[in-house]
């Protein structure tokens, strides 16, 4: 009966170690598969993590790159529109300089016109006044400065000619002889003397002339007189006496 006792308190004593180390058993496997899951989890979490970054450090590659064209696209347009400000601000200076220059050449201009606005004669309009006369001799010619005026506004032109005309004696006798200008040599003043020709003249308010005239052989000169001669009839005249170069006499006519 005792021992009946102690085999039946030994089994139950076998039949408890047996189910704790089951359960100790499940216990481990169930650890081990939670270890086994969370690695395989963190695996997996690691590995998308990875792709993640790969692609934003791909993302930040393309961006980065995308800046440094943007950068040096800006840069080429920047050095564009300097070299364009630079020949911009060369041709404003240029500008600058021509109409400074222009306004210089403008003022000048008034300042003549204004002179000679105050030469105009205070006659009738569209007479015409010799307001300067020069001649003197040079070598076989004669050198003549003429300033012609006329009281008229621009646009209203008188169209004439000039005329020379000797005074003096030739053979013996007192001659007038038209003067022509000169067109050769001292030889062939004499010739061009022969036949005179106009001298066309065309201003509005003032008008200069000069150079030489054939002076005739054999002339002994005693005078020039100049005739502004328009459409036949002689407007104004004016003389030069020689030897005197301060002797002159004008005289004004109109038709």
């Amino acid at each position: 009966m005792g021992s009946k006792q102690s085999n039946a308190a030994g089994k139950r004593r076998s039949a408890k170690r047996s189910t704790f180390w089951q359960r100790v058993t499940w216990v481990l496997v169930w650890v081990v598969a939670m270890g086994l899951g969370f690695a395989a989890g963190q695996h997996t979490q690691l590995g998308q993590a990875a792709k993640q970054y790969a692609n934003l450090q791909t993302d930040f590659d393309i961006t980065v790159a995308q800046l440094r064209y943007d950068m040096s696209k800006l840069a080429a347009e920047k050095e564009a529109l300097q070299s364009r400000l630079s020949v911009e601000q060369s041709t404003r200076r240029s500008l600058e300089e021509s109409i400074q220059r222009a306004q210089g050449d403008l003022a000048k201009a008034n300042e003549r016109l204004a002179f000679y606005d105050q030469l105009l004669p205070p006659g009738p309009s569209g007479s015409v006044s010799i307001r300067a006369l020069s001649i003197q001799p040079n070598g076989a010619f004669l050198a003549y400065r003429v300033l012609l005026t006329r009281n008229a506004q621009p646009g209203s032109e008188f169209n004439g000619h000039v005329e020379f005309v000797a005074n003096g004696e030739k053979n013996g006798e007192s001659v007038k002889i038209a003067l022509n200008p000169a067109t050769g040599q001292a030889g062939e003043a004499s010739v061009a003397a022969s036949t005179a020709q106009p001298l066309p003249v065309s201003f509005d308010q003032f008008q200069r002339l000069e150079g030489l005239l054939s002076m005739p052989e054999g002339l002994s000169l005693t005078s020039v007189t100049l005739n502004i001669i328009e459409e036949g009839a002689v407007r104004v005249s004016r003389s030069v006496n020689f030897p005197g170069p301060d002797a002159s006499t004008e005289t004004d006519e109109t038709s």
